[in-house]
């Protein structure tokens, strides 16, 4: 039996070396992804840019870098997504850009998203959520404070990866 209550939600914030719009553009496009979080890549083909509806299938845990031609393998999480919304900031209108990613599966379920909040011409906020649960068997009163601080400590490290790449020159 599934619970259908939303999962707890984890966020993790931090001001980054860039103007909105460029930020935004590598929060938004999970093709960028694996440039800055930790020990992910893209399964699959990349396919265009993000578009409502756009589906990608990132692969996650320590093997995840070692051999990208290959299916997955011991140690790597697939994690199925569709991009549910994306509002592009604008730092003249201090407007809030916004990606949700509904996640599919089969390990994770539930929502992640970037808000990306302009603070001036070069720095922004950017604000990594998730919303994300274990598909199962184990109750969730079991696993998701267990899930909360995997992801709480994954976000800090790949947000902090995010902030050094935007600081250099030519990206």
């Amino acid at each position: 039996m599934t619970s259908s209550r939303r999962a707890r939600r984890v966020e993790v914030a931090r001001i980054v070396p860039a103007e909105a719009s460029v930020a935004f553009s590598w929060v938004a496009d999970l093709r960028t992804h694996p440039r800055w979080i930790v020990a992910t890549r893209l399964a699959g083909p990349a396919g265009p840019g993000p578009e409502i509806g756009s589906r990608y299938t990132m692969a996650s845990g320590p093997g995840a870098r070692r051999d990208p031609g290959s299916a997955m393998g011991r140690l790597v999480v697939p994690d199925r997504m569709v991009v549910e919304q994306l509002e592009r900031p604008s730092t003249m209108q201090a407007r809030v850009g916004r990606t949700r990613l509904r996640k599919l599966g089969p390990v994770l379920l539930g929502d992640a998203g970037f808000d990306v909040v302009p603070l001036d011409e070069r720095r922004c906020r950017v604000v990594w959520w998730e919303e994300a649960h274990l598909a199962g068997p184990l109750p969730r009163a079991v696993t998701d404070p267990l899930v909360g601080l995997f992801l709480r400590q994954f976000m800090r490290i790949s947000l902090s990866r995010l902030s050094r790449r935007l600081e250099r020159p030519g990206r």
